[in-house]
């Protein structure tokens, strides 16, 4: 398998692994088995067609970060049984979204950056260091959006999220830390706001 290839796939694997902890057993692997195989189904029709492995490489990221909202949603859905003891009703200020709205917006940024340098690539004018500073600055930009939106439900996982994808942003754009350690910062209290207003840490131990 070609090197981008294999990346990309790896990277699309290791998003469904993330936002599918914690669900029940039978839940985590159906979705796991089910997008294994429709990579698999991807990757042979490429092969049959003789489409450039790059080319499938993008295809797949493109598939990843487009399906990343509907994915959260699946998640939210597949897992409301199991909190259903614990949940408890979250009546959010107007501030509390607005701090949330800032920070997908935030998040959104390297996404979109990168995705930008990825396509740009595509013709191969591109060398492979930038490529994977696009690659890993998308995949930096979704684990931030991933744990602001789900810090309120699991407050721990939410956290660690934001903060190492804050972290990974900062190294990769290291020319600009100046702006990238205040709003990294600034990412993991609006993700430790939220989870606060759960009851966390209180609760945090429930099932």
């Amino acid at each position: 398998m070609n090197g981008a290839l294999a990346l990309s796939v790896g990277l699309a694997r290791s998003w469904v692994a993330l936002y599918t902890l914690r669900l029940p057993l039978q839940v985590r692997e159906g979705r796991r088995s089910e997008i294994d195989s429709d990579l698999w189904e991807q990757q042979w029709l490429a092969a049959r067609r003789g489409d450039p492995a790059f080319g499938t490489a993008i295809e797949v990221l493109a598939r990843m970060l487009l399906g990343i909202i509907s994915d959260i949603t699946w998640r939210a859905q597949a897992g409301a049984p199991a909190r259903a003891e614990r949940r408890i009703q979250v009546n959010e200020s107007w501030t509390t979204r607005g701090l949330l709205l800032f920070g997908l917006a935030v998040a959104a940024l390297p996404i979109v950056v990168g995705a930008g340098v990825v396509l740009g690539g595509g013709d191969g004018s591109l060398g492979l260091g930038a490529v994977l500073f696009g690659i890993f600055s998308m995949a930096a930009g979704a684990a931030v959006l991933a744990g602001l939106l789900t810090s309120s439900r699991s407050p721990i996982a939410g956290m660690l999220l934001v903060g190492l994808g804050a972290l990974a942003i900062a190294a990769m754009w290291y020319w600009m830390l100046v702006i990238t350690i205040p709003i990294g910062t600034a990412l993991v209290a609006i993700a430790f706001f939220r989870a606060r207003q759960t009851g966390w840490p209180r609760g945090a131990g429930t099932a």
